[in-house]
């Protein structure tokens, strides 16, 4: 498996992921997100969720999304997102400072 770092970056801030088209156990694709950040001045605005939702939006739908999670500020939007709380997800295990997230992309 190829590890191929990218950044989506906006004037709010960045998020950087990698992203894999297809694989053995994700057939129908796999995003993985490394880390973010937003500028102090935009945070608490909803533009990290918008960020996050408009780099959602360029993948194919039911891609498997896996992101860990160190800022407890922001795991409630990805629960609202129906995203799951795992075990551990791929690159990352079990770290024991983040929550480990599971989601598919759906396009409505």
């Amino acid at each position: 498996m190829a590890f191929n770092s990218q950044t989506y970056q906006t004037e709010f801030g960045t998020i950087d992921y990698c992203y894999f088209p297809a694989l053995d156990d994700y057939p129908k694709g796999l995003l993985v997100f490394m880390g973010s950040y937003i500028e102090k001045k935009y945070r608490g605005a909803g533009h990290y969720r918008d960020m996050v939702r408009t780099l959602l939006m360029s993948f194919p739908e039911e891609t498997i999304v896996h992101i860990p999670i160190e800022n407890k500020h922001i795991l409630n939007m990805y629960l609202r997102m129906d995203f799951k709380i795992v075990e551990k997800i791929e690159f990352w295990g079990s770290p024991s400072n983040a929550k480990l997230l599971s989601g598919i992309i759906k396009h409505n």
